[in-house]
């Protein structure tokens, strides 16, 4: 009996472990998922824009850290949008529109966006998400601001803010991915060696 029950353990453990490995989503934020797929194809956007461009002079992410750097991406918006909803922040399209032309002009005009995009490992269809977040945490550092906090102070308190709501909506990751870290709200390497100590 005991030898099934410690059979039975193991197995209820590999098909736990396997399955949050291979499991469809790369990751749960709250009760939204963000899945593999949308990974993947932000992924394969920037690797098809860095194959139209010059990209010698650039130090570009690859393999696993692009990956992290694309589920980080998707997770902090949907914290900053959760953020928006909570303190009541709305974005217009008019506002969309004309902080995208300045964009535009701050980077040398419309055709060096794709260059631009390519050097900060960003998908060309994820632009207005950009755009959107830029706005938020812009709007929620003027609010820092007006309560009595000195610029470098709102955009402390504005990263804690970001901390404190990734910890409320209790984020888990694809293991593929590395591991979850609640005091930063950043996704970090796995520890590949398990401990291990390495001469």
């Amino acid at each position: 009996m005991k030898r099934f029950m410690a059979a039975a353990l193991i197995l209820i453990s590999g098909l736990f472990l396997s399955g949050c490995s291979n499991m469809s989503s790369a990751a749960t934020i709250g009760g939204t998922e963000i899945s593999m797929k949308i990974v993947e194809d932000s992924i394969a956007e920037i690797l098809a824009e860095r194959a139209k461009t010059d990209t010698s002079q650039m130090q570009l992410e690859t393999g696993d850290a692009l990956n992290r750097s694309q589920l980080q991406f998707l997770i902090t918006n949907k914290i900053i949008e959760e953020l928006a909803i909570e303190d009541k922040i709305t974005i217009t399209q008019a506002e969309v529109d004309s902080y995208r032309v300045t964009v535009i002009k701050n980077v040398g005009g419309e055709a060096s966006l794709p260059n631009v995009l390519v050097n900060a490992t960003l998908a060309p269809s994820n632009i207005v998400d950009i755009l959107r977040r830029d706005l938020i945490i812009a709007k929620l550092s003027q609010a820092a601001v007006s309560s009595g906090l000195s610029e470098a102070d709102a955009n402390a308190a504005v990263q804690q803010l970001v901390i404190e709501k990734a910890k409320s909506l209790k984020i888990v990751i694809n293991p593929k991915f590395g591991k979850w870290n609640d005091l930063t709200a950043q996704i970090e390497a796995a520890d590949v060696t398990n401990g291990a100590v390495t001469p």
